[in-house]
């Protein structure tokens, strides 16, 4: 989605507005989530036993297929490694898009007419807060949106590798909105030390729930 995303033909534009809901990282979760990146990936058992150590809940979760939820509300997919999404850009309104789904989690807040300068920004904020930990990114790319059809503008990706693990921040396309919408996401998953980081266009595919 972009700003200029426009509704089916023959929709009322005038109830459409362009959303951004946000659940921050904050400080405490990101230390926790940094805590987690040297756990052994290839083994679920391991990581979902960390998970829970932190008190994440495996009630409640806001969709099916989210494993835990974060005492924030942050939904955690651990189909291929962790996957946790912090801010999702998406529409309101229209007989397609009737409700706020993201802004009525508990723990999220939504911003109706926001764009992608907000969701830029919190992507922005959370690299920056994992940097103060980790250093500057070990890679730090840019890509274009060609993925969606409509705006001029990058995606930004930011990981740190720590042994056979990154951790990488970015955004993804929302599964569950036929990949139209998108979302800001923490991802940590196995990553052999030798093997390179993708090439901006490719670190899409690096996150899956």
């Amino acid at each position: 989605m972009s700003e200029d995303h426009q509704p089916e033909f023959g929709e009322d534009e005038t109830d459409i507005e362009n959303c951004v809901a946000s659940c921050p990282i904050d400080a405490e979760l990101a230390d926790q989530l940094i805590g987690l990146v040297d756990l052994p990936w290839h083994d679920p058992a391991v990581t979902s036993r960390a998970m829970r150590s932190l008190d994440w809940s495996t009630d409640g979760v806001p969709t099916d297929e989210a494993r835990f939820v974060t005492p924030a509300g942050h939904a955690v997919y651990t189909d291929y490694g962790l996957y946790l999404p912090f801010v999702h850009y998406y529409l309101v309104g229209g007989e397609l898009w009737p409700d706020d789904f993201w802004g009525s989690q508990p723990g999220w807040t939504s911003e109706r007419g926001a764009g992608r300068v907000e969701f830029e920004a919190y992507l922005d904020g959370a690299i920056d807060r994992f940097a103060e930990r980790l250093g500057p990114p070990e890679c730090d790319v840019r890509t274009e949106g060609r993925h969606l059809a409509i705006g001029s503008y990058s995606w930004r990706y930011a990981a740190w590798r720590r042994g056979d693990t990154i951790i990488v921040l970015g955004p993804a396309l929302d599964g569950y909105s036929y990949n139209q919408d998108e979302e800001a996401v923490v991802h940590i998953g196995e990553f052999a030390q030798a093997r390179p980081f993708p090439a901006a266009a490719d670190f899409l595919g690096l996150l899956r729930k």
